[in-house]
């Protein structure tokens, strides 16, 4: 059996159980469980490059310490999940940069665009809307982590547009995992306590990582087509 797959059989049994600690609310077999599977997902990185990239391994560490901040309890640990997954986002911003290539947007994908950016902007206010009034001291970092996720879907949809590669299809897929399973936990924290919410938060917040990992090891070749 290959390493890969014996990885993405581990990552499959550790993730399924995360998800049924949420919905059974098994705290304590969480607690043990959960911090293991960014490490997986470390390793299937691992072996599927020839060379790591330092600065995505301190994304993996920043979302494992998300994860651990989340599980244990001290003071001020969910302001540090905020941080770290903060972080987590700004550091995506280079690979945005670092993969721009000039602006070629069809009429139609200007139409598609400009749909996609009232929706997003409406969508990402009433999730400010609804969570705002409980936020409380730690308000300022709230909206600052929405902001920041708010720009990163933007720039990644509008990538992905311009460049229709298989590399900016799997980034924009885990940040539209990563916007799913942030609001959930913001409506569930912040607005309506719902088990629901938990569980799209736990199953979204792995497919998040593992497609980030796809990124990484994906080909950045465009597939757009040209015009002659």
């Amino acid at each position: 059996m290959r390493i890969r797959t014996l990885i993405k059989i581990l990552l499959i049994i550790t993730g399924g159980l995360c998800v049924l600690c949420t919905a059974l609310q098994w705290t304590e077999l969480e607690f043990y469980i959960k911090p293991t599977t960014v490490p997986l997902f470390f390793m299937l990185y691992w072996f599927s490059v020839k060379k790591t990239d330092s600065l995505f391994l301190i994304i993996l560490l920043l979302c494992f310490l998300g994860d651990i901040f989340l599980l244990v309890d001290i003071n001020n640990s969910f302001v540090y999940v905020l941080l770290s997954y903060t972080i987590c986002y700004l550091i995506l911003f280079y690979y945005l940069y670092k993969n721009y290539t000039p602006v070629d947007y069809s009429n139609v994908d200007i139409i598609y665009l400009a749909v996609f950016f009232v929706a997003w902007t409406y969508i990402a206010y009433e999730i400010y809307d609804a969570t705002q009034g409980t936020m409380d001291e730690i308000r300022p970092y709230g909206v600052s982590y929405l902001i920041i996720l708010y720009l990163l879907f933007i720039g990644a949809v509008f990538q992905y547009v311009n460049i229709r590669s298989s590399q900016s299809l799997w980034f924009l897929i885990a940040v539209l995992n990563f916007v799913i399973s942030d609001s959930c936990f913001a409506l569930n924290r912040f607005y309506i306590p719902a088990i629901e919410f938990e569980i799209i938060n736990s199953i979204y917040q792995l497919l998040a990582v593992f497609f980030l990992v796809q990124f990484k090891i994906s080909s950045p070749t465009s597939l757009k087509l040209k015009n002659i």
